[in-house]
Order: structure tokens, then C-alpha cells, then sequence
């Protein structure tokens, strides 16, 4: 099966995958959210089923699934709609971007492509937030923290080297 770089490579998104892949943004104390999000039936909290629809869809434009779940997988778009419900500023940053994602026909990787070089537009916007809640919903899932990152909990070190590059010695 495909690797995600290799998925993200082919879809020609290398100026958006890159940037999204190694950002580590949090936003607004929802570390919580997405355990809360993902448990059971979830019941949007703002989001219509449309939305809904189309945040996954969005979610997973940004992290598709390859050899490791996808965002959907994952429930991001659950985890956004909970963070989101109490927030009227961001709300509407998103729900005026899915409406635009909605309406977009073709390929909508060139279209948040596109979206991320206009930060100021609603498209812009959109893309930010979809980015930074997307990545930060993913890695605190199970799917991305355990299975895409490998993460086993907190490990013992017996000892700690430090820094092991020549350069940094000193």
C-alpha cells in the first residue's frame, strides 16, 4: 500500500502537504475534544449533516488515507465540530468555507492549493483552520498519534544522552 508522502506526492500537493505535515500548531485548549468527539454516536454539536459531509471530505483532502487512516478515519471532522461549538468567530470562518468547498467542481486539492496562497480570502481562512484542526484532531487521535506516529506511551529511558551531533558539542 501506498505511504502518505507517496499519496500526497501524486496528488501534486507538495507546496500543502509539506507545510501541514510539519506544523504543530494548538489551538484553544481542545486537547480534550477529541476523546470526547470520538466517543460513541456522535451528535454534531453545529455542523448540519451536510457540513458535516463535508468537513470529512475536507479533513481528508488534508490527511487522505493511505497506508494509515485518513482524517474521517480518525473523526477529525467530529473533533472540529465539537471545538468549534462554542466558538461563533471560527464557526464562521468554517462554515463559510465549506460553503465555498461545497460549491468547488474538479480537483479540490489545486482548490485549498489555491486557497493556501490567498491567507487574507474566505477561502484562506478556510484552509487555515481546516489545516491547524485537522493536523491537531489527527495526532491526538489513536489512529494518528499510535498508528501513524508510532507513539507507545511514555517510555522509560534508562539513560540520556543528549544531543549526539558534533556541532552541538561544546
Amino acid at each position: 500500500m501506498a505511504t502518505r508522502r507517496r499519496v500526497l506526492q501524486a496528488a501534486g500537493v507538495g507546496a500543502v502537504a509539506f507545510p501541514i505535515l510539519g506544523q504543530q500548531q494548538h489551538t484553544h485548549g481542545e486537547a480534550a475534544t477529541a476523546t470526547a468527539a470520538a466517543s460513541g454516536d456522535y451528535k454534531a454539536k453545529w455542523a448540519t449533516a451536510v457540513e458535516m459531509r463535508l468537513l470529512a471530505e475536507a479533513a481528508d483532502v488534508i490527511i487522505p488515507r493511505t497506508d494509515t487512516p485518513g482524517a474521517s478515519d480518525a473523526k477529525v471532522h467530529e473533533y472540529i465540530d465539537y471545538g468549534l461549538a462554542s466558538d461563533e468567530a471560527r464557526k464562521k470562518v468554517m462554515r463559510d468555507g465549506l460553503r465555498w468547498f461545497g460549491g468547488v467542481k474538479g480537483d479540490r486539492v489545486a482548490a485549498l492549493q489555491a486557497a493556501s496562497e490567498r491567507p487574507a480570502s474566505v477561502e484562506g481562512r478556510f484552509f487555515k483552520l481546516l489545516k491547524d484542526l485537522t493536523i491537531d484532531g489527527y495526532y491526538q487521535s489513536k489512529e494518528g498519534l499510535v498508528q501513524e506516529l508510532g507513539w507507545h506511551g511514555n517510555t522509560y529511558l534508562p539513560e540520556f544522552k543528549g544531543c549526539t551531533h558534533p556541532e552541538h558539542k561544546g
